[in-house]
């Protein structure tokens, strides 16, 4: 994000913790796609999405007031939107059990990817864990730094970037497996 644009996003969060609607509609507007997109690879369900997005909005206007700093304000989204998507799994019982306890073993794959791969990616991210396609999305589409990502997922640094390194390998094995089918 350049200096500009963290200006003008911070004045458009102090505008609705003062109540302001257009800067509100303004904000939705910036990140409802990329928020979609999120909420999207969680839920694997595109028919809650809208659910999803519509109350992750009316939580963020509930509680913009309480945000210590504008510069949180992306991860902060990140997190309620993340926390309604899985509340609502979760009523649903569709939320599978993931373990984070897993300790890293030899190289980290390769981030390099070339812009052709970008469909085999979008396929391979389907057939992955919703904490995998999370973390791979906070990283690699939404380009947030490991802090923000741990405040996000509410969790540790170094949890973080166990859950890469796993996150990376399985949307490799994901993409190879589907290789391995269309030849």
């Amino acid at each position: 994000m350049g200096k500009n644009e963290g200006l003008e996003e911070t004045v458009l969060i102090l505008r609705c913790r003062t109540g302001d609607r257009e800067a509100l509609a303004e904000l939705i507007g910036r990140f409802d796609r990329r928020l979609r997109y999120f909420i999207g690879h969680i839920s694997h369900s595109p028919e809650m999405i809208d659910d999803v997005l519509q109350d992750s909005w009316l939580r963020v206007l509930a509680k913009i007031s309480t945000l210590r700093s504008a510069d949180s304000f992306r991860a902060w989204l990140y997190r309620i939107a993340r926390n309604t998507a899985y509340g609502q799994l979760r009523r649903k019982g569709r939320v599978s059990e993931f373990r984070d306890d897993l300790e890293i073993a030899g190289d980290e794959p390769d981030d390099a990817f070339s812009p052709a791969d970008a469909a085999r990616i979008h396929d391979g991210l389907k057939e992955l864990h919703p904490a995998h396609r999370e973390i791979l999305i906070l990283r690699f589409f939404e380009d947030m730094p490991y802090q923000q990502m741990a405040e996000v997922l509410g969790c540790g640094l170094n949890t973080v970037k166990t859950r890469l390194f796993y996150a990376k390998r399985a949307l490799r094995k994901a993409m190879e497996a589907k290789d391995g089918k269309r030849q």
